[in-house]
């Protein structure tokens, strides 16, 4: 990476924590930089998760696999930090995919590199603390959605999180996070679109 790129993952990672530029280095030079083509799957059913990314550029989708049906539970984008959890963290193999959507750039770290940086650079600590309670704060909004809202307001809170997204998503992967069909996400945009033309 050149020094522009380093210092916008310094940023990213300083309004999350602030750290000190020594110790950030450290993180990034413990990290493996990677260009990955689209669909390309990075996790595959029962394996057991040993990477942690940080999306630099590009699109990821994380999903479960129920026989023929594919259904999105998380996007990964720029600035994100990327891989299942709970596979990765708890040494378990994984009931998730995870799958490139878009040619990506990111950084990645193994799990025993993570627990080398724990101790090499104590705010590491913190950080993952951090990233993982937005991630827990995100799961809870997702499952929350579904019990409380109806298609076209997990549509509406999809356009809040992910207005970059939008656009840059197959509807297909779009419908199967919402838990709907891609026709039915058709009309509901239709009639989101309506409903808005409206208002104005």
């Amino acid at each position: 990476m050149n020094t522009s790129e380093i210092q916008s993952v310094f940023s990213v990672f300083r309004q999350i924590l602030p750290v000190p530029d020594s110790s950030l280095m450290r993180i990034v030079s413990n990290a493996s930089l990677l260009q990955i083509p689209k669909k390309t799957r990075l996790l595959e059913l029962g394996q057991v998760c040993n990477h942690m990314y940080f999306v630099i550029k590009g699109c990821l989708r994380l999903y479960y696999q129920k026989g023929e049906l594919e259904i999105n539970c998380f996007f990964f984008h720029e600035n994100l930090f990327c891989t299942a959890f709970g596979s990765f963290m708890m040494r378990r193999k994984s009931n998730q995919i995870l799958e490139t959507l878009e040619d990506t750039v990111m950084l990645a770290i193994t799990f025993d590199e993570l627990q080398q940086l724990y101790i090499d650079v104590p705010e590491m600590n913190v950080l993952v603390r951090k990233i993982l309670e937005e991630r827990y704060t995100n799961a809870h909004d997702v499952i929350s959605s579904f019990v409380l809202d109806n298609p076209e307001q997990r549509y509406e809170n999809f356009k809040q999180k992910y207005p970059a997204l939008i656009n840059r998503i197959a509807e297909q992967h779009i419908a199967s996070y919402l838990g709907i069909t891609p026709k039915s996400l058709s009309r509901l945009k239709k009639r989101v679109y309506a409903k808005n033309k409206k208002v104005t």
